[in-house]
């Protein structure tokens, strides 16, 4: 599985408007317009040579390589189709082929996606990652397949974590603290149960939100706020861990589906293998924990006791979750507790 989910931490990161304005290595590498026929479209909001970039020059370049030049995938890593629901919608539109979400953004199409990011659902990345693989991967294609999309593979981020300008140990620290959601009804309903006073925000405006003093902290996966403005105004992070920040790749289907057997092999296998996606994820999200330390962040492991209380005041969000989703939310939610008794037992012997 590629590391391309990445392409949505960099996107982030970083303001569209400065990302447009910086020509990638890939891009300045392309032949004049006309001079290549694409086979395919790839859409991201990656910045020049970070990891997302990198990955999604490689992929583009491992299409071709495998084709023996016959294939070509165009790059728009730059924004030029929007933020996450810009690409989505062009995605479906097929204005794009190609392209990675966030649950959040996969949960736009699919409501069931919400689940993956109920609060303490999984107790350990090896658990979430059995349940997606083995559980939670056949019904999520259907229903992704039925809206036009195919869902390539999940994609490993690491935990959502939260922070603040003061350390916040409990939902006592947390009660009217003005907090950014991440924009997804599962982190407002989060942050409302920790009786936070929940603030939306694009992240474009995070940091000078920050500054303000209208926000004085927010819910966010580790590595996304390591390379954010974030660190700067509010440097207290607190390894809550209560959540599973994840992505997914994806294909427009109808485009997909009309590729010949060899050509759709390789648009499916350009990629690194899901270990090594989950590899690089770890590695990364251990480097950037460590890194925190010397920026200035003070990082608070959490008590048992600590954790405790914050599990006990979301303990009814997820029953909140699939009242609020319907459709086939129990039914998910069987099987995720389904997987996790099978994970358990596994690990038992």
């Amino acid at each position: 599985m590629p590391s391309i989910g990445w392409y949505f931490i960099a996107a982030l990161l970083v303001l569209i408007g400065v990302i447009l304005a910086v020509p990638s290595e890939g891009h300045g590498q392309e032949p004049a317009p006309g001079q290549i026929d694409y086979i395919g479209t790839a859409g991201a909001t990656v910045a020049p040579g970070d990891i997302g970039d990198i990955i999604w020059n490689s992929y583009a370049k491992t299409v071709t390589e495998k084709s023996g030049g016959k294939l070509h995938i165009k790059l728009l890593i730059r924004g030029e189709t929007g933020g996450e629901d810009g690409m989505m919608t062009a995605l479906i539109r097929n204005r794009i082929q190609i392209s990675s979400f966030s649950e959040a953004a996969m949960s736009r199409l699919v409501p069931e996606y919400m689940l993956i990011a109920a609060p303490y659902l999984f107790d350990s990345a090896a658990e979430a990652q059995f349940v997606m693989d083995n559980v939670l991967k056949k019904p999520f294609a259907e229903m992704t397949a039925a809206k036009g999309i195919v869902l390539h593979e999940f994609q490993e981020v690491g935990w959502n974590n939260i922070y603040g300008k003061k350390p916040l140990l409990s939902p006592a620290d947390t009660k009217g603290y003005r907090m950014r959601a991440l924009p997804s009804d599962t982190s407002q309903m989060f942050l409302e149960s920790i009786g936070a006073d929940v603030i939306h925000l694009q992240r474009t405006e995070l940091v000078t939100s920050l500054q303000t003093g209208l926000i004085d902290g927010g819910e966010t996966a580790l590595v996304l706020y390591a390379r954010g403005g974030e660190p700067h105004y509010a440097p207290h992070f607190m390894l809550t861990e209560h959540s599973r920040a994840s992505g997914s790749s994806v294909f427009n289907k109808a485009w997909l589906d009309k590729l010949d057997p060899a050509t759709r092999e390789i648009m499916l296998t350009s990629y690194q293998t899901l270990e090594e996606q989950r590899a690089d994820a770890a590695k990364l999200y251990d480097q950037e924990l460590a890194r925190l330390p010397t920026i200035g962040v003070t990082v608070h492991t959490l008590t048992p006791e600590q954790r405790a209380k914050f599990r006990e005041a979301t303990k009814a969000n997820t029953s909140r979750l699939i009242e609020k989703i319907s459709g086939r939310a129990q039914d998910i939610y069987g099987l995720i507790l389904e997987g996790k008794r099978t994970f358990a037992a596994r690990a038992a012997r």
